[in-house]
C-alpha cells in the first residue's frame, strides 16, 4: 500500500520542492522569458537515489544512505560556490532509492533529500523530475498521486531566457498498463509541447527526462531502455519538432549518442556507480548554453576546480601536523 501524506514538506519548503505546478515552474514562465540575453549555464544531475550504495552495492539489509548525503551535500556546495551561478539544477529522477510502498523507510530517504536539498543556495531554483524509483516501474494512480504532493508536477514545461525546458515523465512510455489514461493526457500534452517547441522561433529546446531512449545509436539491442519501435517513434517526433539535446539519467554510467541533428546525453549518478562497465565516479553535468549552440562537461564530484571540503579539511589537518613538528622541535633547541 502506498501512502499520501498531507504533505512532508512546510510552506517554505514548498517554494523549493514544489514550484512545478499547472504543467510549468514557477518563475520561469513563458512570458518572462522569450528573450535571449546571454550566455548561461545550468546543472543537470541524476540519481541521488539515496539508499542504493549499501543496498545494492553493499548488500547490507538494512542499509543507511550517509554516503549519498555527503556526495550530494558536496555537489550543492560546489554550485553554491559556481561564479556566476546556475540558471538552475535539475535531477533527472530516482531521487531516492526505496520504491514507493517502502514506508517508513521511504519517507526517511525523502526526508533527507530535502533536508540536504535546503542547503542549495535560495537564488538557484531546483527542478525536479521523477524516475521508476520514484513512480514504480509499472506507474499506478497512487505512486503519480505521491510523488506529485511531494513535487508537484510529474511533467511540465519551462522556459529561459529564449530557450524553452520540456519536463517529461517517460515512465508512461515504459509501462502505462495500470495508468492508460494517465499515458493519454501525457502523450496529448507533449504533442502540444513539441507543436510550441517547432513554432515557437525558441534559440533551444531541451527535453529532461529519467530512463534514456537509448544508450550509445538507436539501433542498439533493447537492453534496459525502450523497445526499438516506441525508441524510434519518439525520437523521430523531437527530431521534427527541432529538439536538438536530451538529458537522462537511470545508467548510473555515462553514455550518449547522436540521432541526425539530436544528441541524447546520459549522465551518470550523483549517487551510485554501477559496478558492470564503470566509466565515471559520482558527479554531474555542466551544460552551458551559448546563443547557437550547447555544450557539456561531466564533473566528478571529488575532483571539481571547485575547491571542496575534503581537500581543505585534509589540507587543515597537514597544517596542523607542520605547525606542530615545528613546536616541537622549538621547544627542544
Amino acid at each position: 500500500m502506498i501512502v499520501i501524506p498531507n504533505s512532508i514538506n512546510s510552506e517554505s519548503n514548498d517554494a523549493i520542492f514544489k514550484r512545478a505546478v499547472n504543467r510549468t515552474y514557477i518563475g520561469f514562465e513563458k512570458e518572462k522569458n522569450r528573450e535571449w540575453r546571454q550566455s548561461y549555464h545550468f546543472i543537470q544531475g541524476a540519481d541521488t537515489q539515496f539508499g542504493m550504495i549499501e543496498t545494492y552495492l553493499k548488500h547490507k539489509t538494512d542499509g543507511k544512505w550517509d554516503e549519498e548525503i555527503q556526495l550530494t551535500e558536496e555537489a550543492i556546495r560546489q554550485w553554491n560556490s559556481m561564479k556566476p551561478k546556475p540558471k538552475f539544477v535539475v535531477i533527472c529522477g530516482d531521487l531516492v532509492d526505496d520504491f514507493p510502498g517502502h514506508e517508513p523507510r521511504r519517507q526517511r530517504q525523502l526526508d533527507d533529500f530535502m533536508h540536504a536539498f535546503e542547503k542549495l543556495n535560495r537564488d538557484i531554483p531546483l527542478v525536479l523530475l521523477g524516475g521508476n524509483h520514484d513512480f514504480l516501474n509499472t506507474p499506478t494512480h497512487e505512486s503519480i498521486a505521491a510523488y506529485k504532493t511531494n513535487f508537484g508536477d510529474d511533467y511540465f514545461t519551462f522556459w529561459v531566457d529564449g530557450c524553452m525546458f520540456i519536463v517529461i515523465n517517460v515512465q508512461y512510455y515504459k509501462d502505462h498498463q495500470l495508468v492508460e489514461d494517465l499515458y493519454a493526457e501525457h502523450d496529448q500534452w507533449l504533442t502540444k509541447q513539441l507543436a510550441e517547441a517547432k513554432a515557437g522561433n525558441y534559440k533551444h529546446v531541451i527535453v529532461f527526462q529519467h530512463i534514456p531512449w537509448f544508450l550509445h545509436n538507436i539501433d542498439e539491442p533493447l537492453a534496459e531502455n525502450f523497445e526499438i519501435t516506441v525508441r524510434k517513434r519518439m525520437i523521430q517526433k523531437f527530431v521534427d519538432s527541432g529538439i536538438r539535446a536530451i538529458f537522462a539519467g537511470h545508467y548510473h554510467r555515462n553514455a550518449g549518442g547522436r540521432y541526425k541533428e539530436l544528441e541524447l546525453v546520459v549522465t551518470s549518478a550523483i549517487g551510485a556507480q554501477s559496478p558492470t562497465g564503470r566509466n565515471a565516479n559520482s558527479g554531474y553535468r555542466v551544460v552551458t548554453v551559448n546563443e547557437f549552440n550547447i555544450s557539456h562537461e561531466y564533473i566528478d564530484i571529488y575532483k571539481s576546480d571547485t575547491k571542496s571540503v575534503f581537500e581543505f579539511n585534509l589540507f587543515c589537518l597537514m597544517t596542523l601536523i607542520v605547525i606542530a613538528f615545528i613546536i616541537q622541535k622549538f621547544i627542544m633547541i
